[in-house]
Protein backbone atom coordinates (compact mmCIF):
# COMPACT_ATOMS: atom_id res chain seq x y z
CA UNK A 1 0.00 0.00 0.00
CA UNK A 2 1.08 3.53 -0.63
CA UNK A 3 2.06 5.60 2.33
CA UNK A 4 0.59 9.00 3.04
CA UNK A 5 3.81 10.64 1.87
CA UNK A 6 3.70 8.81 -1.45
CA UNK A 7 0.05 9.76 -1.99
CA UNK A 8 0.80 13.42 -1.23
CA UNK A 9 3.78 13.39 -3.59
CA UNK A 10 1.67 11.80 -6.34
CA UNK A 11 -1.04 14.43 -5.93
CA UNK A 12 1.52 17.21 -5.99
CA UNK A 13 3.11 15.75 -9.13
CA UNK A 14 -0.20 15.42 -10.96
CA UNK A 15 -1.14 18.96 -9.93
CA UNK A 16 2.13 20.33 -11.27
CA UNK A 17 1.65 18.53 -14.60
CA UNK A 18 -1.91 19.85 -14.89
CA UNK A 19 -0.75 23.38 -14.15
CA UNK A 20 1.96 23.15 -16.80
CA UNK A 21 -0.47 21.79 -19.43
CA UNK A 22 -3.04 24.49 -18.63
CA UNK A 23 -0.36 27.16 -18.82
CA UNK A 24 0.77 25.92 -22.25
CA UNK A 25 -2.85 25.93 -23.54
CA UNK A 26 -3.37 29.49 -22.33
CA UNK A 27 -0.13 30.60 -23.94
CA UNK A 28 -1.07 28.96 -27.24
CA UNK A 29 -4.47 30.68 -27.25
CA UNK A 30 -2.82 33.97 -26.46
CA UNK A 31 -0.41 33.71 -29.40
CA UNK A 32 -3.21 32.52 -31.70
CA UNK A 33 -5.35 35.56 -30.89
CA UNK A 34 -2.36 37.80 -31.41
CA UNK A 35 -1.70 36.31 -34.86
CA UNK A 36 -5.34 36.62 -35.90
CA UNK A 37 -5.38 40.23 -34.81
CA UNK A 38 -2.30 41.03 -36.88
CA UNK A 39 -3.53 39.47 -40.14
CA UNK A 40 -7.27 40.16 -39.99
CA UNK A 41 -7.23 43.52 -41.86
CA UNK A 42 -9.54 43.62 -44.93
CA UNK A 43 -8.23 43.90 -48.45
CA UNK A 44 -10.70 46.05 -50.46
CA UNK A 45 -11.65 45.08 -54.02
CA UNK A 46 -11.36 48.14 -56.24
CA UNK A 47 -14.07 46.98 -58.67
CA UNK A 48 -16.59 45.59 -56.24
CA UNK A 49 -15.82 47.62 -53.13
CA UNK A 50 -16.38 44.53 -50.97
CA UNK A 51 -14.07 42.75 -48.65
CA UNK A 52 -12.56 39.57 -49.88
CA UNK A 53 -13.01 38.13 -46.44
CA UNK A 54 -16.76 38.82 -46.54
CA UNK A 55 -17.09 37.00 -49.89
CA UNK A 56 -15.31 34.04 -48.40
CA UNK A 57 -17.92 33.58 -45.66
CA UNK A 58 -19.71 30.25 -45.63
CA UNK A 59 -22.75 30.17 -47.89
CA UNK A 60 -21.54 33.03 -50.02
CA UNK A 61 -21.14 32.39 -53.73
CA UNK A 62 -17.42 33.04 -54.04
CA UNK A 63 -17.01 31.72 -57.59
CA UNK A 64 -16.91 34.02 -60.63
CA UNK A 65 -19.54 32.93 -63.20
CA UNK A 66 -18.81 33.31 -66.92
CA UNK A 67 -21.40 33.07 -69.59
CA UNK A 68 -21.64 29.60 -71.04
CA UNK A 69 -22.42 30.81 -74.44
CA UNK A 70 -19.48 33.12 -74.64
CA UNK A 71 -16.00 31.99 -75.26
CA UNK A 72 -13.88 33.41 -72.56
CA UNK A 73 -10.49 34.86 -73.28
CA UNK A 74 -7.46 33.15 -71.73
CA UNK A 75 -6.68 36.24 -69.68
CA UNK A 76 -10.14 36.10 -68.14
CA UNK A 77 -9.81 32.47 -67.25
CA UNK A 78 -6.43 33.13 -65.66
CA UNK A 79 -7.94 35.92 -63.58
CA UNK A 80 -10.79 33.64 -62.52
CA UNK A 81 -8.33 30.94 -61.45
CA UNK A 82 -6.40 33.42 -59.38
CA UNK A 83 -9.52 34.84 -57.79
CA UNK A 84 -10.87 31.39 -56.87
CA UNK A 85 -7.55 30.22 -55.45
CA UNK A 86 -7.82 29.71 -51.68
CA UNK A 87 -6.23 32.28 -49.49
CA UNK A 88 -3.03 31.11 -47.71
CA UNK A 89 -3.55 30.01 -44.18
CA UNK A 90 -2.12 32.41 -41.63
CA UNK A 91 0.99 31.23 -39.86
CA UNK A 92 0.09 29.73 -36.51
CA UNK A 93 3.60 29.16 -35.16
CA UNK A 94 4.24 32.08 -32.78
CA UNK A 95 7.99 31.97 -33.30
CA UNK A 96 7.67 31.96 -37.09
CA UNK A 97 4.96 34.61 -36.88
CA UNK A 98 7.08 36.95 -34.80
CA UNK A 99 10.11 36.35 -37.01
CA UNK A 100 8.12 36.96 -40.22
CA UNK A 101 6.56 40.08 -38.80
CA UNK A 102 9.92 41.51 -37.75
CA UNK A 103 11.43 40.66 -41.16
CA UNK A 104 8.53 42.45 -42.86
CA UNK A 105 9.07 45.51 -40.71
CA UNK A 106 12.82 45.55 -41.38
CA UNK A 107 12.26 45.15 -45.14
CA UNK A 108 9.64 47.90 -45.26
CA UNK A 109 11.85 50.26 -43.27
CA UNK A 110 15.10 49.65 -45.12
CA UNK A 111 14.11 48.99 -48.80
CA UNK A 112 12.67 51.75 -51.02
CA UNK A 113 9.03 51.51 -52.07
CA UNK A 114 8.68 49.65 -55.40
CA UNK A 115 7.56 51.67 -58.39
CA UNK A 116 4.00 50.89 -59.54
CA UNK A 117 3.84 48.48 -62.46
CA UNK A 118 2.26 50.07 -65.58
CA UNK A 119 -1.20 48.63 -66.35
CA UNK A 120 -1.38 45.97 -69.00
CA UNK A 121 -3.28 47.04 -72.10
CA UNK A 122 -6.60 45.24 -72.44
CA UNK A 123 -6.79 42.83 -75.36
CA UNK A 124 -10.12 42.80 -77.26
CA UNK A 125 -11.05 39.74 -79.28
CA UNK A 126 -13.55 40.30 -82.15
CA UNK A 127 -15.35 37.27 -83.46
CA UNK A 128 -18.19 36.97 -85.92
CA UNK A 129 -21.21 36.01 -83.86
CA UNK A 130 -23.16 32.99 -85.05
CA UNK A 131 -26.23 34.47 -83.57
CA UNK A 132 -27.07 37.58 -81.81
CA UNK A 133 -25.76 37.45 -78.32
CA UNK A 134 -25.09 39.96 -75.64
CA UNK A 135 -21.58 41.27 -75.71
CA UNK A 136 -19.19 39.39 -73.44
CA UNK A 137 -17.96 41.17 -70.38
CA UNK A 138 -14.41 42.25 -70.42
CA UNK A 139 -12.22 40.34 -67.98
CA UNK A 140 -11.92 42.09 -64.69
CA UNK A 141 -8.40 43.26 -64.09
CA UNK A 142 -6.65 41.87 -61.01
CA UNK A 143 -7.03 44.42 -58.26
CA UNK A 144 -3.71 45.85 -57.16
CA UNK A 145 -2.66 44.90 -53.65
CA UNK A 146 -3.60 47.42 -51.01
CA UNK A 147 -0.84 49.68 -49.89
CA UNK A 148 1.15 48.14 -47.05
CA UNK A 149 0.54 49.53 -43.61
CA UNK A 150 2.96 52.17 -42.55
CA UNK A 151 6.02 50.47 -41.17
CA UNK A 152 6.41 50.60 -37.47
CA UNK A 153 9.52 52.39 -36.34
CA UNK A 154 12.29 49.88 -35.97
CA UNK A 155 14.21 50.37 -32.82
CA UNK A 156 17.68 49.13 -33.36
CA UNK A 157 20.08 48.73 -30.48
CA UNK A 158 22.56 51.48 -30.36
CA UNK A 159 26.11 50.31 -30.81
CA UNK A 160 27.88 49.82 -27.54
CA UNK A 161 30.08 52.77 -26.79
CA UNK A 162 33.75 52.13 -27.20
CA UNK A 163 35.46 51.48 -23.89
CA UNK A 164 36.83 54.61 -22.51
CA UNK A 165 40.47 54.81 -21.83
CA UNK A 166 41.11 54.78 -18.10
CA UNK A 167 41.35 58.21 -16.72
CA UNK A 168 44.84 59.08 -15.65
CA UNK A 169 45.32 58.50 -11.99
CA UNK A 170 45.22 61.59 -9.93
CA UNK A 171 48.68 62.57 -8.86
CA UNK A 172 49.47 61.48 -5.37
CA UNK A 173 49.15 64.18 -2.85
CA UNK A 174 52.41 65.74 -2.10
CA UNK A 175 53.76 64.57 1.22
CA UNK A 176 53.30 66.96 4.00
CA UNK A 177 56.17 69.19 4.60
CA UNK A 178 56.48 67.89 8.10
CA UNK A 179 55.21 64.40 8.88
CA UNK A 180 54.09 63.78 12.41
CA UNK A 181 56.49 61.36 14.03
CA UNK A 182 54.80 58.18 15.31
CA UNK A 183 54.29 58.05 19.03
CA UNK A 184 56.95 55.96 20.72
CA UNK A 185 56.01 53.49 23.40
CA UNK A 186 57.39 54.11 26.85
CA UNK A 187 60.24 51.94 28.15
CA UNK A 188 57.85 50.13 30.50
CA UNK A 189 57.48 46.37 29.96
CA UNK A 190 53.96 44.93 29.90
CA UNK A 191 55.36 41.40 30.34
CA UNK A 192 56.52 42.05 33.90
CA UNK A 193 54.94 45.38 34.91
CA UNK A 194 51.45 46.65 35.67
CA UNK A 195 51.17 49.94 33.77
CA UNK A 196 48.98 52.95 34.46
CA UNK A 197 48.85 56.19 32.50
CA UNK A 198 48.17 59.76 33.55
CA UNK A 199 47.22 62.15 30.74
CA UNK A 200 47.23 65.79 31.69
CA UNK A 201 44.69 68.27 30.38
CA UNK A 202 47.62 70.40 29.22
CA UNK A 203 51.36 69.66 29.24
CA UNK A 204 52.86 70.74 32.53
CA UNK A 205 55.91 70.42 34.74
CA UNK A 206 54.28 68.60 37.64
CA UNK A 207 56.10 67.70 40.85
CA UNK A 208 56.29 63.90 41.00
CA UNK A 209 58.43 63.66 44.15
CA UNK A 210 55.62 63.01 46.62
CA UNK A 211 53.87 60.60 44.26
CA UNK A 212 57.01 58.54 43.64
CA UNK A 213 57.71 58.30 47.36
CA UNK A 214 54.16 57.05 47.94
CA UNK A 215 54.43 54.45 45.19
CA UNK A 216 57.75 53.10 46.45
CA UNK A 217 56.20 52.40 49.84
CA UNK A 218 53.89 49.84 48.19
CA UNK A 219 56.70 47.27 48.37
CA UNK A 220 57.40 46.47 44.71
CA UNK A 221 59.85 48.06 42.28
CA UNK A 222 58.46 51.15 40.57
CA UNK A 223 59.43 52.83 37.31
CA UNK A 224 57.97 56.06 35.90
CA UNK A 225 58.48 57.91 32.61
CA UNK A 226 57.17 61.16 31.19
CA UNK A 227 56.60 61.96 27.51
CA UNK A 228 58.16 65.20 26.39
CA UNK A 229 56.68 67.37 23.62
CA UNK A 230 59.22 65.98 21.14
CA UNK A 231 57.71 62.48 21.68
CA UNK A 232 60.68 61.32 23.72
CA UNK A 233 60.45 59.64 27.11
CA UNK A 234 62.58 60.26 30.15
CA UNK A 235 62.59 58.88 33.67
CA UNK A 236 60.62 60.93 36.18
CA UNK A 237 62.31 62.29 39.25
CA UNK A 238 61.29 64.24 42.30
CA UNK A 239 62.19 67.52 40.61
CA UNK A 240 60.52 68.24 37.26
CA UNK A 241 63.00 68.68 34.45
CA UNK A 242 60.62 69.00 31.50
CA UNK A 243 57.02 69.62 30.57
CA UNK A 244 55.06 66.39 30.13
CA UNK A 245 51.70 65.73 28.53
CA UNK A 246 51.58 62.06 29.50
CA UNK A 247 53.20 60.09 32.30
CA UNK A 248 53.29 56.31 32.65
CA UNK A 249 53.97 54.34 35.84
CA UNK A 250 54.93 50.68 36.07
CA UNK A 251 54.52 48.47 39.15
CA UNK A 252 56.61 45.27 38.88
CA UNK A 253 54.42 42.16 39.05
CA UNK A 254 56.91 39.89 40.84
CA UNK A 255 60.35 39.77 42.41
CA UNK A 256 62.16 37.53 44.87
CA UNK A 257 59.69 38.69 47.51
CA UNK A 258 56.75 37.09 45.64
CA UNK A 259 53.92 38.18 43.34
CA UNK A 260 52.14 41.50 43.61
CA UNK A 261 48.86 41.45 45.55
CA UNK A 262 45.46 42.99 44.86
CA UNK A 263 45.94 45.41 47.77
CA UNK A 264 49.17 46.63 46.23
CA UNK A 265 47.51 47.16 42.85
CA UNK A 266 44.65 49.10 44.41
CA UNK A 267 47.04 51.25 46.45
CA UNK A 268 49.01 51.93 43.27
CA UNK A 269 45.95 53.09 41.32
CA UNK A 270 44.51 55.03 44.23
CA UNK A 271 47.69 57.09 44.58
CA UNK A 272 47.58 57.92 40.87
CA UNK A 273 43.91 58.96 41.01
CA UNK A 274 44.63 61.33 43.87
CA UNK A 275 47.61 62.79 42.03
CA UNK A 276 45.59 63.28 38.83
CA UNK A 277 42.79 65.00 40.75
CA UNK A 278 45.31 67.52 42.10
CA UNK A 279 47.15 68.12 38.82
CA UNK A 280 44.20 67.98 36.42
CA UNK A 281 44.56 64.75 34.49
CA UNK A 282 42.89 61.45 33.63
CA UNK A 283 44.12 58.05 34.84
CA UNK A 284 43.95 54.79 32.89
CA UNK A 285 44.75 51.60 34.83
CA UNK A 286 45.12 48.17 33.26
CA UNK A 287 42.90 45.21 34.16
CA UNK A 288 43.68 44.09 37.71
CA UNK A 289 42.43 40.50 37.44
CA UNK A 290 44.57 39.82 34.40
CA UNK A 291 47.55 41.43 36.10
CA UNK A 292 47.14 39.23 39.20
CA UNK A 293 47.00 36.07 37.09
CA UNK A 294 50.10 37.11 35.18
CA UNK A 295 51.89 37.96 38.43
CA UNK A 296 51.20 34.52 39.94
CA UNK A 297 52.34 32.73 36.81
CA UNK A 298 55.48 34.85 36.60
CA UNK A 299 56.30 34.24 40.26
CA UNK A 300 56.03 30.46 39.87
CA UNK A 301 58.37 30.53 36.91
CA UNK A 302 60.92 32.65 38.74
CA UNK A 303 60.88 30.29 41.71
CA UNK A 304 61.74 27.35 39.43
CA UNK A 305 64.81 28.96 37.88
CA UNK A 306 66.02 31.01 40.86
CA UNK A 307 69.13 28.97 41.61
CA UNK A 308 72.21 30.02 43.59
CA UNK A 309 75.24 27.74 43.22
CA UNK A 310 77.83 27.84 46.00
CA UNK A 311 81.24 26.25 46.40
CA UNK A 312 83.05 26.33 49.76
CA UNK A 313 86.75 26.27 50.42
CA UNK A 314 87.30 25.19 54.04
CA UNK A 315 90.51 24.97 56.01
CA UNK A 316 92.02 21.65 56.87
CA UNK A 317 93.16 20.58 60.33
CA UNK A 318 91.79 23.80 61.90
CA UNK A 319 94.34 26.04 60.21
CA UNK A 320 92.48 29.28 59.35
CA UNK A 321 92.93 31.43 56.29
CA UNK A 322 94.34 34.93 56.75
CA UNK A 323 92.84 38.01 55.14
CA UNK A 324 96.25 38.89 53.68
CA UNK A 325 96.34 35.60 51.75
CA UNK A 326 92.77 36.05 50.58
CA UNK A 327 93.49 39.59 49.31
CA UNK A 328 96.49 38.40 47.37
CA UNK A 329 94.74 35.46 45.74
CA UNK A 330 91.59 37.49 44.92
CA UNK A 331 93.54 40.26 43.24
CA UNK A 332 95.53 37.69 41.29
CA UNK A 333 92.21 36.25 39.99
CA UNK A 334 91.07 39.79 38.96
CA UNK A 335 88.46 40.11 41.71
CA UNK A 336 87.75 43.48 43.31
CA UNK A 337 86.74 44.18 46.90
CA UNK A 338 83.40 45.98 47.05
CA UNK A 339 81.78 48.07 49.74
CA UNK A 340 79.85 45.09 51.09
CA UNK A 341 83.12 43.40 52.10
CA UNK A 342 83.07 40.73 49.37
CA UNK A 343 85.23 40.19 46.30
CA UNK A 344 83.37 40.45 42.97
CA UNK A 345 84.27 39.01 39.61
CA UNK A 346 82.85 41.37 36.96
CA UNK A 347 82.50 41.49 33.20
CA UNK A 348 83.55 44.36 30.93
CA UNK A 349 80.24 46.15 31.64
CA UNK A 350 80.69 46.04 35.41
CA UNK A 351 78.07 43.33 36.00
CA UNK A 352 78.86 40.90 38.80
CA UNK A 353 79.49 37.33 37.66
CA UNK A 354 80.18 35.67 41.01
CA UNK A 355 81.45 36.69 44.45
CA UNK A 356 83.96 35.46 46.99
CA UNK A 357 82.69 36.01 50.55
CA UNK A 358 83.71 35.13 54.06
CA UNK A 359 81.71 32.22 55.52
CA UNK A 360 81.64 34.06 58.80
CA UNK A 361 79.65 37.24 59.35
CA UNK A 362 82.62 39.60 59.38
CA UNK A 363 83.37 41.08 55.92
CA UNK A 364 86.83 41.27 54.46
CA UNK A 365 88.65 44.45 55.61
CA UNK A 366 89.50 47.11 53.10
CA UNK A 367 93.19 47.03 53.99
CA UNK A 368 93.28 43.23 53.99
CA UNK A 369 94.67 42.87 57.51
CA UNK A 370 93.68 41.45 60.86
CA UNK A 371 91.16 38.82 59.76
CA UNK A 372 91.26 35.07 59.92
CA UNK A 373 88.56 32.66 58.77
CA UNK A 374 88.00 28.91 58.52
CA UNK A 375 86.29 29.10 55.14
CA UNK A 376 85.29 31.18 52.18
CA UNK A 377 82.38 30.77 49.75
CA UNK A 378 82.09 31.26 45.99
CA UNK A 379 78.50 32.22 44.99
CA UNK A 380 77.05 32.17 41.47
CA UNK A 381 73.59 33.78 40.98
CA UNK A 382 72.35 31.73 37.99
CA UNK A 383 69.46 33.87 36.55
CA UNK A 384 71.37 37.14 36.79
CA UNK A 385 74.41 36.05 34.78
CA UNK A 386 74.64 35.85 31.01
CA UNK A 387 76.78 33.12 29.44
CA UNK A 388 76.46 31.27 32.71
CA UNK A 389 78.22 28.05 31.70
CA UNK A 390 81.50 29.86 31.01
CA UNK A 391 81.17 31.78 34.28
CA UNK A 392 80.47 28.55 36.17
CA UNK A 393 83.63 26.97 34.74
CA UNK A 394 85.71 30.00 35.73
CA UNK A 395 84.34 29.91 39.27
CA UNK A 396 85.05 26.19 39.71
CA UNK A 397 88.64 26.62 38.46
CA UNK A 398 89.15 29.41 41.00
CA UNK A 399 87.72 27.17 43.74
CA UNK A 400 90.14 24.34 42.96
CA UNK A 401 93.04 26.83 42.83
CA UNK A 402 92.15 28.37 46.22
CA UNK A 403 91.78 24.95 47.83
CA UNK A 404 95.17 23.89 46.55
CA UNK A 405 97.04 27.09 47.46
CA UNK A 406 95.41 27.53 50.87
CA UNK A 407 95.76 23.82 51.63
CA UNK A 408 92.03 23.50 52.11
CA UNK A 409 89.19 21.42 50.65
CA UNK A 410 86.62 22.29 48.01
CA UNK A 411 83.16 21.11 49.09
CA UNK A 412 79.55 21.76 48.06
CA UNK A 413 76.85 23.23 50.28
CA UNK A 414 76.15 19.82 51.80
CA UNK A 415 79.83 19.51 52.75
CA UNK A 416 80.45 16.84 50.13
CA UNK A 417 83.69 17.02 48.17
CA UNK A 418 83.36 18.50 44.71
CA UNK A 419 84.29 16.14 41.89
CA UNK A 420 84.22 16.25 38.12
CA UNK A 421 81.06 14.11 38.11
CA UNK A 422 79.20 16.50 40.40
CA UNK A 423 80.31 19.46 38.30
CA UNK A 424 79.02 17.72 35.13
CA UNK A 425 75.62 17.26 36.76
CA UNK A 426 75.55 20.93 37.75
CA UNK A 427 76.37 21.95 34.18
CA UNK A 428 73.48 19.84 32.83
CA UNK A 429 71.06 21.50 35.25
CA UNK A 430 72.30 24.94 34.24
CA UNK A 431 71.72 24.13 30.57
CA UNK A 432 68.08 23.27 31.34
CA UNK A 433 67.55 26.43 33.37
CA UNK A 434 68.93 28.67 30.65
CA UNK A 435 66.83 26.98 27.95
CA UNK A 436 63.64 27.54 29.97
CA UNK A 437 64.48 31.18 30.56
CA UNK A 438 65.13 31.76 26.87
CA UNK A 439 61.81 30.13 25.97
CA UNK A 440 59.98 32.40 28.44
CA UNK A 441 61.55 35.53 26.98
CA UNK A 442 63.59 36.21 30.12
CA UNK A 443 67.17 35.34 29.15
CA UNK A 444 69.62 34.99 32.00
CA UNK A 445 71.51 38.20 32.64
CA UNK A 446 69.06 40.22 30.51
CA UNK A 447 67.24 43.38 31.55
CA UNK A 448 64.10 41.52 32.62
CA UNK A 449 66.05 38.98 34.65
CA UNK A 450 68.04 41.69 36.42
CA UNK A 451 64.80 43.39 37.51
CA UNK A 452 62.95 40.22 38.50
CA UNK A 453 65.68 38.54 40.53
CA UNK A 454 66.37 41.23 43.13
Amino acid sequence: MMTTLQIVLAIVGVSLIAIIVLYNILQERKFRREADRMFSHKREDIMLGESVLEDARPGANSGIQLSDDTETAPEARHAVAQAEAPLPEPVRDPARLAKSFLDELDTAALSPAPEPEPPRPAVTHTEAPAKAAPPAREPEPEPPPPPPPPPAPVVRPEPAPAPRAPAPAAPAAAPAAEEVAPRKASPLDTAIEYIARVKFAAPQAANFGTLLATLRRIGKPIRAFGEKPDAGWEALSGHPRSVYGVAEFGLQLADRGGAVSLDQLEAFCRALYEFAAEQGGAVTCADKEGALKLARDLDLFCMDVDVLIGLNVISAESRPFTSEAMHSLAQEARLSLEADGTFHAKDEFGHTLFILANQEEEPFPRDGRGLTTHGVTLLFDVPRVADGLAVFDRMTRLGFDLAWRLEGRLVADNNRPVSEDSLSRDRARLTQFYARMEARGIPAGGERALRLFV
